[in-house]
């Protein structure tokens, strides 16, 4: 299959995606209220849904770091090739 179709495909659909993103991540938490929490390695596995949101802030910052650096490093001014 061509990845521009794919691509295309999902910039139309992005708006149910990332509803389905959010379902999914909110039936992570739920799930994890059903978790027994007895013998906890940890004092953060007793927090509920602790790695879900850490999972999810570790991904917007990674996404917004490396944005950043790419920014950083790889722009160039308007008039560089000119």
């Amino acid at each position: 299959m061509n990845v521009l179709k794919i691509i295309e495909y999902l910039i139309a659909k992005a708006a149910p995606l990332k509803t389905a993103f959010f379902v999914f991540l909110g039936a992570l938490v739920l799930f994890d209220l059903f978790l027994p929490r007895d013998n906890a390695h940890y004092i953060v596995d007793k927090v509920y849904a602790f790695w879900t949101l850490f999972a999810l802030a570790g991904c917007f910052l990674l996404i917004k770091i490396s944005k950043g650096i790419a920014h950083l490093f790889l722009s160039k001014d308007e008039d560089y090739y000119g």
